[in-house]
């Protein structure tokens, strides 16, 4: 019995240490069906990057932070479209900002993503 509790807290850890949110609400359950992201540079003398979501959310744009507000660092924008996949989102456009030379990136919600995230909210459908 002592041993199971703390399997269940490290199990339970473990999961939500991959958990990726923006604003405070995870990806996958952002109130939009497009996002604009972009990288910024990440820490001081690393390679990797750190992204910003912008939703239609106004004010300051916020970056990808973990489940204890911390920024998140990617190897690149590779890992981070693979992670919004995942999160229901498509790639549907790249532009290059020819100001400062950022590429932005532009999704779009899967189609039949939104259900499936709606169905535990308790909203349905009436035909």
């Amino acid at each position: 019995m002592k041993f199971l509790l703390p399997v269940l807290f490290l199990v339970g850890s473990i999961s939500l240490a991959n958990a990726q949110y923006v604003n405070e609400a995870p990806i996958g359950e952002l109130d939009a069906d497009y996002l604009r992201i972009w990288s910024d540079s990440g820490p001081l003398l690393s390679s990797k990057i750190t992204v910003r979501v912008d939703y239609g959310q106004g004010g300051r744009i916020p970056q990808i932070t973990d489940n204890r507000r911390r920024v998140v660092s990617f190897n690149g924008m590779i890992a981070v479209l693979n992670m919004f996949s995942k999160e229901g989102f498509e790639l549907i456009e790249v532009v290059r900002d020819s100001k400062d030379e950022t590429e932005i990136f532009y999704l779009k919600r899967k189609e039949g993503s939104r259900a499936s995230a709606s169905v535990g909210k308790g909203t349905s459908s009436v035909e």
